[in-house]
């Protein structure tokens, strides 16, 4: 009797049923970016200044969705003079009415002018892997600038 109650509810559980399943996502563009601080060091205007620009360069570490496009532009800083976003005047400060120009660039040789416009920006495609840009920075040679720390701030905008 065991035996046949065995068999029986083997049996009676054997049967199956088989559903399918579906699975997606929606991928969304997105992106981020951090940018490291750019630092000139000492500028001497009257002597090793004089004639040459003091350069520093920075990165800005970009991460966007794989096949994403994106645009990084910098605005013209706090402490502008007048200029148009595309070729921003660009001015550390060390208090009221001192100031030391300076310029950021997108390119080594220092010719083009990274600015606040789609024509001026950077533009790249995402791969899903952080991807690092440099910015190259100029302080403009034979300044006339008062003693004192000079700084900036440039908002840098990542637009997908």
């Amino acid at each position: 009797m065991v035996l046949l109650s065995a068999a029986l509810s083997v049996n009676a559980h054997a049967a199956s049923s088989t559903s399918t399943m579906n699975v997606s996502v929606s991928v969304e563009h997105s992106c981020s970016v951090e940018a490291s601080p750019m630092v000139f060091g000492a500028y001497n205007g009257v002597v090793e200044n004089a004639a040459i620009a003091l350069e520093a360069t920075a990165t800005l570490e970009t991460t966007c969705t794989s096949g994403a496009g994106a645009l990084v532009t910098l605005n013209s800083g706090a402490s502008a003079g007048s200029g148009s976003a595309g070729e921003p005047v660009r001015r550390m400060t060390a208090g009221e009415g001192q100031y030391l120009s300076y310029q950021v660039y997108s390119d080594v040789a220092r010719g083009t002018v990274w600015g606040n416009t789609a024509s001026t920006g950077v533009a790249f495609t995402g791969t899903g892997v952080p991807q690092i840009l440099s910015a190259y920075g100029s302080v403009l040679a034979a300044q006339p600038a008062a003693l004192g720390v000079y700084s900036d701030q440039l908002v840098v905008t990542i637009t997908y």
